[in-house]
Formats: structure tokens, sequence, C-alpha cells
């Protein structure tokens, strides 16, 4: 990255401002995935088809200092306070969420309305969700090693989505945005941008942050199921299925691609460490 900071028109007031170094998710995040028990602390990244461990951020100068300190204080600061920091790390939305009486309950589901309740700030929660999306529309994010986030075209809602983080309107009724809290007590540490996964009556895209999994919907055909679950209404799922799917796109990623130089050493020294290490209950 440039070493100056540029002054350009910032992304998100429209004025034109010295930049910051703005990063597509929060680079807090990736500490959360370091494994400092190694040599080499490093997540485990894609860089074209080859697994390595590196150090490598979407990131880019777009937001000025006070518009970062915005996305910071109204959603990204609340936010990685509450997601595990560390593989088998506590989750404190994953017990909050556990207490509540559920609103509606199926075999592998449950809804609950988290609004006033304790662990929870919704509105922190929906408005990192939009900031994230809305960020994915706005800019070509790529990382460092040249690696190209997935495209995100929100179709006209880029304006109204950036009024709401400027706290100049509400989310439009044609978008809805649901979350669900991962469901095992073994978080699953990966970060994925924001990735399409459409359905033939609407848009959908989905991302996903130690513990949390966004989506947003939009269009005017949503399914009915979609808008009962709008965190802007209060609304938090624990969703087995749908975690269950990021796993299994997590081991078909995995096993598309190849395995880079030290990865070998990294199986080697996790086993070294677990085997020093009791078991987990």
């Amino acid at each position: 990255m440039a070493t100056h900071k540029p002054v350009d028109k910032c992304k998100l007031c429209g004025n034109v401002k010295e930049l910051r170094d703005s990063h597509y998710l929060p680079k807090h995040l990736y500490a959360f995935l370091r494994a400092w028990q190694l040599t080499n602390p490093n997540p485990v990244m894609g860089v074209g088809s080859e697994l390595k461990q590196i150090s490598d951020q979407y990131r880019g100068y777009l937001f000025c200092h006070d518009c970062e300190d915005l996305l910071n204080k109204n959603g990204e600061k609340w936010v990685l306070a509450n997601v595990p920091k560390d593989y088998d790390a506590v989750f404190p939305l994953h017990a909050a969420i556990n207490r509540l009486t559920p609103k509606f309950a199926g075999e592998h589901y449950v809804l609950c309305n988290v609004s006033g309740e304790a662990g929870f700030d919704i509105d922190q929660l929906v408005y990192f969700g939009a900031s994230i999306f809305w960020r994915g529309a706005i800019h070509n994010w790529r990382t460092s090693t040249g690696q190209r986030a997935p495209k995100v075209d929100l179709c006209g809602y880029e304006e109204p989505m950036r009024d709401f983080l400027l706290g100049k309107g509400s989310l439009p009724d044609d978008i809805v945005l649901t979350l669900d809290v991962w469901p095992y007590n073994r978080v699953l540490q990966m970060l994925y941008p924001v990735i399409p996964n459409h359905l033939p009556e609407c848009q959908r895209y989905w991302f996903y942050v130690p513990g949390l999994l966004y989506a947003l919907y939009f269009g005017a055909n949503i399914p009915k199921g979609a808008r009962l679950r709008s965190a802007a209404d209060g609304f938090v799922a624990v969703d087995q299925k749908a975690a269950d799917s990021v796993l299994d796109y997590t081991k078909r990623g995995v096993k598309s691609q190849h395995s880079g130089p030290g990865i070998e050493k990294m199986h080697q020294a996790i086993a070294e460490v677990r085997s020093k290490t009791q078991p987990r209950e």
C-alpha cells in the first residue's frame, strides 16, 4: 500500500478529505484467526489456487477519519468485543441466545427476538452487517497479493444503504438483513467477504465472521420466511442447516486448492500442540 495518505472524495460522507487505509472486513478480525501457539501464526488464505499461511487483507483508501470512526462506534467495536477471539474461545452471543425463549423453534432452527435482551445490541449488529454488504458493493476490493473479493451488485440500493449508515434514513422495505448466531460450541474461525447466493425470486448475498452469519435479501419478492427473520425487527436465528452449509462451503474450498509451501509444516505444528493439550470435553 502507498505510504502517504491520498486526498480524495470519501466513499461514505462524500467530502474531499485525507483518506485512511480502509479495510473491507475489520483488520482486527484477522488477528482472531492467528494461531499464536505456532511459529508461523498467520491464518491460511487462498491465494490464486493455492493455500498459504499469510497475513493479507482486503483493503484500500476509501474512507476519511470521521467515517472510519462512525463505522467503528456504530458497529465494528461492539461486534469485535462479542465474537470469539481465538479457536475454542468464549462466544458471548452463543451463551446469551441460549438463555432466551425462542419465538419459533423447529428441529434444526430457532428464532429469537433479542430486542432489549442482555448480551445483545441489535442496532450495532444490524449496522455492522449493513456496512459490510455496502462496502462490498462500492469498491473492487483486493489484497496485496492481488486476490480479488467476489463482485457485489446491490442493484441501486447502494445509496439508500449509504443514507442508513450516515443516520439519514432506515433500510428500505425491500431490503431484509438476517443474522444467525453459530449453533455449535466450537465456532468456525473463518472470514468470508460478501458472497452471492441468489434465489429465483430475489437477490441474496451472505458473509461470515467468527460466530456470525449474515444474509442480505433485496427485491420485490423476498420470501416471507426471510422477512420474518429481519434483524432490523430484532430477530436473530440459530440455524444448524445454515451453519452446516458454511462448513461444507469451507471444506469444498479447501479441497479445490493446492497446499502451498509451509502448509504441511503447519499441520505438523498443530499436531504437536494438540498432543500437549488436554482434549476438549
